[in-house]
């Protein structure tokens, strides 16, 4: 069976060594609300949500929600690109 967005947020929080009391008081949800998501039980929790526990993990939303290893890159790299 393929990983769930449950099961690369717990993942990604492991490997950032964090609790999921701890993961939970950063993106301010309750730790109850962050166990339903980590075991797929909240299938959708909501882009915001998804863009914060991004933001604490220091991983793509994109990752979060495919799977697909995508490097982030800073704003002003990304305007460099984007003609005037």
């Amino acid at each position: 069976m393929s990983e769930l967005l449950g099961d690369r947020i717990r993942k990604a929080r492991r490997r950032c060594g964090l609790s999921g009391a701890e993961l939970a008081r950063r993106i301010d949800i309750q730790r109850q609300h962050l166990h339903a998501i980590e075991t797929n039980k909240t299938l959708d929790p909501g882009v915001l949500l998804i863009e914060r526990v991004a933001d604490v993990l220091d991983v793509s939303a994109d990752y979060l929600l495919s799977g697909r290893l995508v490097p982030r890159r800073p704003l002003a790299e990304l305007d460099e690109k984007i003609p005037a």
